[in-house]
């Protein structure tokens, strides 16, 4: 096992926050998510298995915020049948068990693409480490789901999580601009110690003039997937009426930052999630009243898109870089190497679920670009229905919505759209069933059950200014 610097500075700030309040560890990890590129340890034994810093720290605050008695019992609470805890458990028991018997029962019977490999080339199905790996992935994204859901189902462990949740939205886009600063001043081996894992790391490429930022990550496509959930939850804020200032702000910035990444999944999710955002905003007009904020962003994004895109059409220098941009990075992406490459994981994947009946060939056997299409390919039909219930709670469960504490509706509405936009992102571009646990942090914030607020009037009044 090699032991790198970012890893004794983790486990450093691990056994320090056990003489801190809960609200540090959670913070601390919540940053420590943004780390995409970095490993505390890597694994020879197990094929050179990078554990990242954040999943070092989840031990740190599963033992901080299980320790505290009324934690724990909101926690094992979210464990009642039809709940969201319970369906994501049952999912991580059933992909488990996938990963031993499933590559066993159906090998050699249907070829794969490894997730591990490079290249277009796929091999016989068979037990592989990622089948562990994987499982150990996912059983970390319910470890963190459970704690952080017992803790956001109190007044002051919602509060926070949703200032730790602005803390990343801020910490990411310092990153990318760290990015962008040490690449233009020739000092990128200064960011060399969070971008140390095992990985392939795209982090000094342009395209179209621009470089493309990657922040903490390893690639542009990983930066722009992450930056389009913390968007997500910052515009919802102001969309809101939540910290307009502060949240109005670091949804342009975010906005900003996708639209530089120069990346085909920043590009395509954005639209995708903006249209989601747009029409949802329609339908609240239609039953209640909406904010200020709401009423801008109805009347004024049109005519800004309409704008924006008139001048752009009446410049020939602009409009023929732009249209060179969205044919390199959208239209005529299909036809790039790494457009096919993609899509004969999906077409391969699609033939692995056919080839093992619907029964799946076990989580980490097989790679995709595609998240729906990962979760058929890997987890079956069945996987797939617990999974799907899991998401069901997490997005569309009213029962935490409607109190009188407006600032708890904001984060369970907020968080949620930060998971939409997440699982729209991954349905571009997911490789994996993981989604990582930024993605599950927020789901436990999203599915957090309203209790009586702990503010006072007079600070619940400042919080929504």
């Amino acid at each position: 096992m090699a032991v790198e610097l970012i890893g004794i500075v983790a486990l450093a700030v691990g056994l320090a926050s056990i003489f801190f309040g809960t609200a540090f560890i959670t913070y601390v990890f919540f940053g420590f998510t943004l780390l995409g590129a970095a490993a505390a340890f890597v694994l020879e034994s197990l094929g050179g298995t990078n554990i990242s810093p954040a999943h070092l720290l989840l031990g740190f605050l599963t033992f901080k915020l299980l320790g505290n008695k009324q934690i724990f019992n909101e926690a094992t609470q979210g464990l009642a049948f039809g709940k969201a805890s319970f369906w994501l458990l049952l999912t991580v028991i059933y992909s488990i068990l996938s990963a031993y018997f499933m590559p066993r029962l159906f090998m050699g019977q249907t070829d794969v693409f490894l997730v591990r490999a490079l290249g277009q080339y796929s091999v016989p199905l068979a037990p592989i480490m990622s089948n562990v790996t994987q499982s150990i992935y996912l059983a970390g994204d319910f470890v963190c789901f459970f704690v952080l859901y017992g803790y956001a189902s109190l007044s002051k462990g919602r509060m926070v999580l949703a200032n730790a949740a602005f803390a990343c939205v801020i910490l990411n886009l310092v990153f990318g601009a760290l990015d962008l600063a040490t690449y233009w001043t020739n000092t990128t081996e200064l960011l060399s110690f969070i971008r140390n894992a095992n990985y392939s790391m795209l982090n000094d490429t342009e395209l179209a003039g621009f470089k493309r930022i990657v922040g903490s990550f390893v690639e542009a496509s990983s930066y722009a997937a992450a930056t389009i959930g913390y968007f997500g939850f910052s515009a919802k804020m102001w969309l809101l009426g939540i910290r307009t200032r502060l949240s109005a702000i670091l949804s342009a910035l975010s906005l900003l930052a996708l639209v530089f990444s120069t990346s085909t999944t920043a590009y395509v999710g954005l639209a995708v999630f903006l249209c989601f955002l747009y029409l949802q905003t329609v339908v609240r007009a239609m039953r209640q009243t909406i904010t200020p904020q709401m009423t801008l962003f109805l009347a004024g994004a049109p005519i800004l898109f309409s704008i924006l895109a008139v001048a752009i059409a009446l410049n020939d220098t602009s409009a023929a870089y732009v249209q060179s941009l969205l044919d390199t990075m959208v239209f005529n992406k299909m036809s790039t190497d790494s457009g096919v490459e993609r899509s004969s994981w999906n077409r391969q994947a699609m033939q692995n679920f056919y080839d093992t009946f619907g029964f799946g060939a076990g989580i980490g056997s097989v790679r995709t670009s595609s998240f729906p299409i990962a979760v058929l390919s890997n987890l079956g039909v069945i996987g797939t229905l617990l999974f799907s219930m899991f998401f069901v709670r997490v997005l569309f469960d009213q029962s935490n919505l409607g109190s009188s504490d407006r600032l708890a509706d904001a984060y369970v509405q907020a968080a949620r759209c930060a998971c939409i936009a997440w699982l729209i992102t991954a349905s571009i571009s997911g490789a994996l069933v993981d989604l990582g646990l930024p993605f599950f942090a927020f789901a436990a914030l999203a599915c957090s059950a309203s209790r009586s607020p702990y503010l006072s009037p007079a600070v619940t009044r400042q919080m929504v200014r």
